[in-house]
């Protein structure tokens, strides 16, 4: 199978040759092979892509082949020189064209002065010889030209009394091989191939053009059945063309439309990747429909062909800043995770799991929203940030792993407090015994996790042994709630910073709440007149002696979180 490298090397060798018009189908043989590699090279990166692993906003890009820019300036250098081909061909019917009518004006002069017949016959054999040297000449004057040929032919044999110096034999000939045409021009109306009809219709005219005269009494209307099918031959060949025309007018159309869609496209504001691919697609297909879109006149063709060219140079152009513009961002992108991952080594030896594990599940979020840093490092950046994680984690794991076995010796540990609790014997001493049994609380708050199903029983034989004690100690109300809102304390603590802010925060709202509730008591006092009035205040007053006592126990509770 070619490579690219053996198509560009055989494109450079045909485009040796001068006759640019014999390599026209080699050449784009060699188009169609190299556009076929290239579309397997495309296939191939992007199942190759496709079995990576990518972030989930990556979006394949093609690379092209930097033998591609060689192999266009080839074809623009071939299209150039059949360009060139065309006009000089066009030059020289034209130049053909203007010789040929200058020797039929001699012609014409010939016949029309011309009395010596020997040297009225050395002349037309001068002409003669001329004309059939002379290349063709533009498809529109052909026809015209050929029929005013025959014509002075006709006028000079006729003018000059040819007939009367040849002989009747040489007539008869002629007639025959006229009439031998005939029939074979008969047979044109069976041919469906065109181009194999226009060229037997131009042979036979030739032919019959070259025979010279035969008999007078039947020659015009030989020469008008022989023309006649040649005629209709030409007429066949005529519809064919000006149905082409039609087509051509109707491709013309297409190719305008499709220079519609790739302005459409070129105009909007493309901004992510996956746009520009999808587009990119879009106006591939567009330059393949305009392949197979057949031929428009000229020279709209070429003005619409320009048109489209230049849309789809612009389209390409801004994908090219877009993509230079990305790869910037990428650039900014890779800085950003680079901190990233400088922060995630920074925490991966830490075993304050909880904040640690937060700010490592942060970190990772920071890394998702920071986007791509590009294909080409983005995959060594997250094996490194990755790794960092991973150390961590597992450090974590393998802490964890050995959770039960410390879970089942704290449990020990507090069922020994428990037991020291219970047997506890108040010495008297007030000040000591509310030592002790604080230290108690402190023990207890110290103690880590136990397992799950045995933390409730526990705590309710802990406060239930502990509140006997105070109970006994006939301790104050709000120096017991605060010593057991430590223990809550201490399991808030274990939820994060957020759950000691809300504890905190609704306390706060209940003081407000209580404050303002003492104010409305306050206020509703001055209000109680009459009969059973004093009994009345007296229940509002125990009720603000009771929300004062409640303000206060809260306020010892907020003094706590200063020493969780």
């Amino acid at each position: 199978m070619l490579m690219k490298a053996d198509i560009l090397r055989k494109l450079e060798e045909l485009l040796g040759s001068d006759d640019v018009m014999a390599i026209r189908q080699q050449v784009r043989d060699l188009r169609e092979s190299y556009n076929q590699l290239t579309r397997d090279d495309e296939r191939a990166q992007r199942e190759a892509w496709d079995a990576e692993t990518h972030e989930e906003n990556e979006d394949f890009n093609y690379i092209t082949s930097p033998e591609d820019e060689r192999f266009e300036a080839l074809l623009d250098d071939f299209r150039e020189r059949v360009k060139e081909h065309k006009a000089r061909v066009a030059a020289e019917q034209q130049a053909n064209l203007a010789a040929k009518t200058a020797l039929l004006d001699r012609l014409e002069t010939l016949v029309k002065e011309e009395e010596h017949v020997k040297k009225a016959f050395e002349s037309l054999n001068e002409i003669e010889e001329q004309w059939k040297t002379i290349g063709d000449v533009p498809s529109e004057a052909h026809r015209e030209l050929q029929e005013r040929h025959q014509r002075l032919r006709d006028d000079f044999f006729y003018h000059i009394n040819i007939y009367k110096e040849l002989l009747e034999y040489d007539l008869s000939i002629n007639l025959k091989k006229k009439e031998e045409l005939i029939e074979l021009a008969r047979g044109l109306s069976a041919i469906e191939d065109l181009k194999e009809l226009e060229m037997l219709a131009r042979s036979y005219q030739k032919q019959w053009l070259e025979i010279g005269p035969s008999p007078r009494e039947n020659y015009k209307e030989i020469g008008d059945l022989f023309f006649g099918l040649i005629r209709d031959a030409f007429g066949r060949i005529q519809a064919h063309y000006d149905a082409l025309r039609e087509t051509h007018a109707e491709n013309l159309e297409k190719k305008r439309a499709l220079v519609n869609q790739v302005t459409e496209i070129v105009s909007l504001e493309i901004t992510n990747h996956g746009t520009w691919m999808k587009k990119t697609e879009e106006v591939l297909e567009l330059q393949n429909q305009w392949k197979e879109t057949g031929y428009a006149p000229k020279p709209e063709s070429e003005e619409v062909w320009k048109a489209f060219r230049e849309a789809c140079d612009l389209f390409f152009e801004r994908k090219n800043l877009f993509y230079k513009a990305r790869k910037e961002e990428n650039k900014k992108v890779q800085q950003v995770k680079e901190q990233l991952i400088e922060r995630a080594n920074e925490l991966k030896d830490r075993t304050d799991w909880k904040k640690a594990t937060e700010a490592l599940l942060k970190l990772q979020e920071e890394w998702k929203a920071a986007g791509s840093a590009g294909q080409a490092e983005e995959r060594k950046l997250w094996t490194r940030f990755r790794a960092a994680c991973d150390h961590f984690f597992t450090a974590k794991k393998a802490f964890f792993s050995g959770m039960d076995d410390r879970h089942e010796a704290n449990k020990q540990e507090k069922e020994g407090i428990i037991t020291e609790v219970e047997g506890f014997e108040l010495t008297g001493d007030r000040a000591v015994d509310v030592e002790t049994l604080r230290g108690f609380q402190t023990r207890w708050n110290s103690i880590g996790h136990v397992p799950k199903q045995d933390m409730k029983p526990l705590s309710e034989r802990f406060f239930t042994a502990l509140d006997s004690k105070w109970d006994a100690l006939k301790a104050n109300k709000v120096e017991r709630a605060v010593n057991n809102y430590k223990d809550r304390l201490v399991n808030l603590k274990e939820g994060g910073e957020k759950d000691l802010n809300r504890e905190r925060r609704l306390l706060r709202d209940k003081i407000d709440r209580l404050k303002q509730r003492v104010l409305q008591y306050e206020t509703n006092l001055n209000f109680f007149t009459g009969p059973g009035a004093e009994e009345m205040k007296k229940g509002v007053e125990r009720k603000i002696r009771t929300a004062n006592d409640e303000i206060e126990e809260i306020k010892q509770k907020l003094k706590l979180f200063d020493q969780v």
